[in-house]
């Protein structure tokens, strides 16, 4: 370890001091996701995850000393940020912090073999760096806190299994959930103002030969507050999962894209709605409240499959003499008697009549900041998004629903749109601040401009929420002599905005929720109107911070997205 770590955050004591007797048996851990340079196994037994760092196969197994005190550094710099700049902006409910910890030096190898098996295809030109001994420790986001099941003796785990529930949990990646509005977007690009940039890369993505066709989902009808368009999103994410939809029960995935694809290949399902559907249908946790017929494909294939006639009441918001009030949530589910390919089915149906209630129950309890970003049912609509010439087919009791003005959402598109003035603005005023700390060596680190995110600079952008965000400033000026300390630090203030924008737009949102009848006070619950209640909790992953540095590569990034967009 680095001479200038602090020794201290890397913890196998008190709250995972159990967790190192189980690196003795690595078989006691499982595979669960990844990113591009990073693996996560899963240890069931204490519901806790572990992130390990990935290298490319193509480099020595073995770190050498000065690349492990790199990364050791990068490690704790990201969680740094995660706690200095992250949770201040969303909140204590959605930001949990992981610990360092040391790790075996044999741990890494035995993982690479008990994860080979379980990983997509694609990731399987990187994998766990056998000579990195150091990970990031974390709860498990798959699972409720402060449950009986959470707790960590083998006895109860099993007991708690046997006894309770499952446990659902839905990762989302929503991407960017608004419109640029900055007047820096070049006159040849003015397609950003009305395609967001999720759409607009679903052409480079199919062209690259990433996916067979785009994707139906928008970011901005998730953010957009109205819940048919919500609703829609959700039923737009499980068509075309991508790497944004990933669903888990008890800590096991059982959808995705990697899954459904393989499913296909095998003719197992005819397309991404049906095998999720029947996936949700031999689970048999939905029974109670859906019934009916079955799911017909147009190769033949043919399972039973149900109606559902669903609803969702946010607990306290009760009904008054007969009238439905405005707070008050009820989802009538879709009726369909035989589900139709690419069409969702009733048991998904139920799924994610659950995560809209979640989402909405969300929106009106947790509010953080009091100004911020506004969510309305007049948002913006991306012109490449279908909802308007699909929402007919959309259940019309959603009509009666409405978001608050908190949740994970809100805050989340909040944190965004610390970006105001488009890539195309902050290139050219990262270009010149850039010049300024090449004739001003020393300049770029005592600001702290790559941290550490303790430092004045930082905790400026920390607490940068407020009306100024709300709309492009009018008088930015991109050329401004630097040489004005003022202007300067106004510039490179603006440009971590960005950086932390950015990272927000990365975010996953991590939705865990589980049948009850008993309601747990430390827990939120949302009740569904055929009496079912469900704790949940909400929690946000991918915090790390995007580099200063990075500007470049979306600045370019968005000159080729658009120009592979307008020729198509």
């Amino acid at each position: 370890m680095a001479d200038n770590i602090d020794p201290d955050i890397f913890e196998a004591t008190q709250a995972y001091s159990n967790v190192s007797d189980y690196f003795k048996d690595p078989h006691q851990w499982t595979y669960r996701c990844e990113g591009s340079w990073t693996v996560v196994v899963s240890l069931t037994k204490l519901r806790t995850v572990l992130r390990l760092r990935k290298h490319e196969r193509k480099n020595s197994s073995a770190l050498k000393l000065k690349d492990q005190t790199q990364y050791e550094q990068e490690m704790l710099r990201n969680l740094d940020f995660a706690k200095s700049v992250m949770l201040p902006l969303m909140g204590g409910r959605y930001v949990h912090l992981g610990k360092a910890i040391f790790v075996p030096e044999d741990f890494a190898s035995a993982m690479n073999g008990i994860c080979r098996g379980c990983r997509p295809e694609q990731r399987l030109d990187k994998e766990i760096n056998e000579g990195c001994h150091s990970g990031v420790l974390m709860p498990d986001l798959c699972f409720l806190p402060s449950l009986p099941q959470a707790d960590s003796t083998e006895e109860n785990y099993h007991y708690g299994m046997k006894t309770m529930n499952p446990t659902f949990s839905v990762e989302i990646k929503p991407k960017c959930g608004f419109l640029p509005t900055s007047p820096f977007i070049d006159s040849t690009r003015v397609a950003k103002y009305t395609v967001c940039s999720y759409c607009m890369l679903q052409k480079t993505k199919v062209k690259e030969g990433n996916y067979n066709r785009e994707s139906s989902y928008c970011p901005l009808d998730l953010f957009s507050g109205e819940p048919r368009r919500v609703m829609y999103a959700l039923e737009c994410l499980v068509s075309d999962p991508q790497n944004n939809l990933r669903v888990f029960c008890d800590g096991s995935g059982i959808f995705s894209e990697e899954l459904v694809q393989r499913a296909i290949q095998e003719g197992r399902a005819c397309c991404a709605e049906n095998y999720f559907e029947v996936t949700l249908q031999e689970m048999k946790v939905f029974t109670d409240c859906v019934t009916g017929l079955g799911h017909k494909c147009g190769d033949g294939m043919t399972t039973e499959c149900h109606k559902c006639g669903d609803g969702v009441t946010t607990e306290g918001h009760k009904q008054e003499d007969g009238v439905i009030k405005e707070s008050d949530i009820h989802i009538d589910g879709v009726t369909r008697e035989v589900q139709k390919c690419c069409c969702v089915g009733p048991f998904t149906q139920k799924l994610l009549g659950i995560l809209l209630g979640i989402l909405i129950s969300d929106s009106k309890t947790n509010q953080i900041h009091e100004n911020k970003v506004g969510m309305s049912s007049n948002a913006t609509v991306c012109n490449k998004s279908k909802y308007l010439d699909c929402n007919n087919g959309i259940q019309s009791q959603l009509n009666c629903l409405q978001f608050g003005n908190g949740g994970v959402l809100q805050q989340l598109l909040s944190v965004q749109k610390l970006d105001n003035i488009d890539v195309e603005g902050i290139y050219p005023l990262y270009r010149n601040v850039i010049n300024h700390f090449e004739r001003n060596p020393g300049l770029r680190s005592s600001l702290g401009v790559d941290g550490p995110y303790t430092l004045p600079l930082w905790k400026t952008v920390a607490s940068s929420l407020g009306r100024d965000n709300l709309k492009t400033p009018d008088n930015i000026q991109l050329n401004a002599d630097l040489n004005d300390p003022n202007n300067l630090y106004d510039a490179v203030v603006r440009i971590c905005k960005f950086a932390v924008a950015s990272t927000a737009k990365d975010f996953s949102v991590m939705l865990a929720f589980q049948k009850t009848s008993n309601k747990e006070t430390r827990l939120p619950t949302v009740e569904m109107a055929c009496g079912d209640k469900y704790h949940y909790n909400i929690d946000l992953v991918d915090l790390d911070p995007k580099e200063f540095d990075r500007v470049r590569k979306y600045y370019k990034d968005t000159i080729k997205t658009v120009k592979i967009f307008l020729e198509q």
